[in-house]
């Protein structure tokens, strides 16, 4: 007997999960060529499946995406060929980062909504300095445009403001 067809050796339980996914495309009256075509997928990672060779597949949780896809495409119950091939091929835990003491940084910057106000006060500033010249100047004209004269005020010409004027200078 050769190395990996031992019962309950992994290579026997992905034999058996791509077993179950070929016999049901025979009973489906269908190619590898189709259902690779059908899952998008090369036809050879088909027959991988079906042989249960793993060296010639991706990562297993690429795997167990186009186990549930092909058990789905010929009406297996996909839970329970991703559940056989789970227990078959955990994978550890993904690596965590370790904090390495209570390092404090050697400069703190203020958090991003204090820098946001800070900048739009500035910006509101700078925007009413260079926006100053324009009111002024408006203010400024609009002062000068009123020809009319005030009620109760009485202005009068340059010969009657009560001097007289003289014909000599000096």
């Amino acid at each position: 007997m050769s190395a990996g067809t031992g019962n309950g050796s992994p290579a026997t339980q992905n034999s058996a999960i791509g077993t179950r996914l070929r016999d049901a495309r025979i009973a489906r009256k269908l190619e590898p060529e189709a259902v690779a075509e059908a899952l998008h997928l090369d036809t050879d990672i088909i027959r991988a499946i079906e042989r249960g060779d793993m060296a010639l597949l991706p990562a297993p949780i690429f795997v167990q995406g186009y186990l549930r896809s092909y058990a789905r495409l010929v009406g297996l119950p996909e839970d329970d060929l991703i559940r056989e091939y789970n227990a078959e091929h955990t994978e550890p835990p993904p690596l965590s980062v370790i904090s390495v003491g209570d390092k404090q940084p050697l400069f703190r910057l203020p958090s991003a909504r204090i820098i946001r106000n800070v900048i739009l006060i500035m910006l509101g500033v700078i925007m009413l300095w260079l926006a100053y010249p324009f009111v002024e100047q408006l203010m400024t004209l609009q002062g000068n445009e009123t020809t009319e004269q005030l009620p109760g005020r009485l202005e009068l010409p340059p010969e009657f403001d009560g001097k007289q004027p003289s014909d000599n200078p000096g």
